[in-house]
């Protein structure tokens, strides 16, 4: 076989890839996209509830930190999930 049958140098094409194969996707970009910007509220949540509880254990007041760091954490969020959103 040549270089040329699969792709390779002389044939202009990438070696190792199919003729036919050009941009198809097993997942959607937009679709990971979209998960990857909405994964950003669950993972703030969950940092700054640890934060605020870590807080919360140093200074001997629980509800109040944690409650403040899950605020916080929502709050900034929002604010990445819309800068991502129009940004992409």
């Amino acid at each position: 076989m040549s270089d040329t049958a699969h792709g390779g140098p002389a044939s202009g094409k990438p070696a190792g890839k199919p003729a036919g194969d050009s941009h198809k996707d097993l997942i959607p970009r937009e679709f990971l996209r979209t998960i990857a910007i909405w994964s950003l509220v669950p993972t703030y949540a969950i940092a700054g509830a640890f934060l605020g509880y870590l807080a919360d254990q140093w200074l001997g007041i629980f509800p109040a930190m944690t409650a403040i760091g899950l605020l916080l954490a929502l709050v900034l969020s929002v604010r990445d999930v819309n800068r991502l959103k129009d940004s992409i």
